[in-house]
C-alpha cells in the first residue's frame, strides 16, 4: 500500500477544498477540484515538492474548476471527469460560471464511467458516481487507503445543495445511501467543502 499525503487548500470565493494527493513512494501525485488561485495551487505543489500527473474533478461547477486550464498548461497533465458531466463543464449557465462573472467552459480528456476504476499516480482510484447535487457529480474513492473524496455530494452533517441546473434532492440521498454509506464506516471522507468526516459518523444523518 502506497503511503499518501494529502494537502488540503482552500480556494475560490466559496472556500472550495482543492486536495494535493502526493504518493510518498514515487513523488508524483494528482491535484482535485483546483476552483481558483492557480498560483497558489502550484506553490504548495512545489512546497511539498509534488510532480502532478493529473488533475480530478468531482463535478463541473466553477468554483471546482476554475484554475483547471492553468494548471494544465503549466504541467502538461490529463483532466479526469464523469461521462455524465460533460455537458454540464461546456455550459457557462449549467457550470455557474456566468453567474459569477467568469464564464468558462472546460473539456476534460478522460471521461469515467460509474465503478470505473483507474491508474494515476501508482494508485488505484474507483470512481463512483453519485448524481444529485449534478448530472454527473462523482466520488473517488481510495479503497486501499479507506479514503473518499466526495465533492459535492456528502459534507459533515449535511450535503451538497440540489437547487442549481441539474439538481435532484432524490437523487443526491439515493446517492448517499446507496453507494457511499454501504463503503466501510472507518472510511475518511474528505469532501469539497467544510471539515472532513468519516462514513461511519455520517450514518447517523441517513
Amino acid at each position: 500500500m502506497a503511503e499518501l499525503e494529502i494537502r488540503n487548500l482552500l480556494v475560490s470565493e466559496c472556500y472550495t477544498n482543492c486536495y494535493l494527493c502526493k504518493n510518498k513512494e514515487t513523488g508524483e501525485g494528482f491535484i482535485i477540484d483546483p476552483g481558483d488561485n492557480e498560483l497558489k495551487i502550484s506553490a504548495n505543489v512545489s512546497r511539498i515538492e509534488m510532480k502532478p500527473v493529473a488533475i480530478l474533478l468531482t463535478h463541473g461547477h466553477y468554483d471546482h474548476i476554475g484554475a483547471v486550464e492553468a494548471l494544465k498548461k503549466r504541467y502538461g497533465i490529463k483532466v479526469y471527469a464523469a461521462a455524465l458531466e460533460k455537458q454540464l463543464l461546456g455550459d457557462q449557465r449549467m457550470n455557474l460560471s456566468a453567474l459569477f462573472g467568469n464564464p468558462m467552459t472546460i473539456d476534460a480528456d478522460e471521461f469515467l464511467q460509474d465503478g470505473q476504476k483507474f491508474q494515476v499516480a501508482g494508485m488505484e482510484i474507483q470512481f463512483i458516481l453519485t448524481p444529485g447535487h449534478t448530472p454527473g457529480s462523482g466520488c473517488f474513492y481510495l479503497e486501499s487507503e479507506g479514503i473518499l473524496f466526495s465533492g459535492d455530494t456528502l459534507f459533515y452533517a449535511s450535503r451538497g445543495r440540489t437547487d442549481f441546473p441539474g439538481g435532484s434532492e432524490a437523487e443526491i440521498m439515493r446517492s448517499i445511501r446507496e453507494k457511499l454509506l454501504v463503503l466501510p464506516e472507518d472510511t475518511e471522507v474528505f469532501p469539497g467543502h467544510n471539515e472532513s468526516t468519516t462514513i461511519g459518523r455520517e450514518k447517523r444523518y441517513y
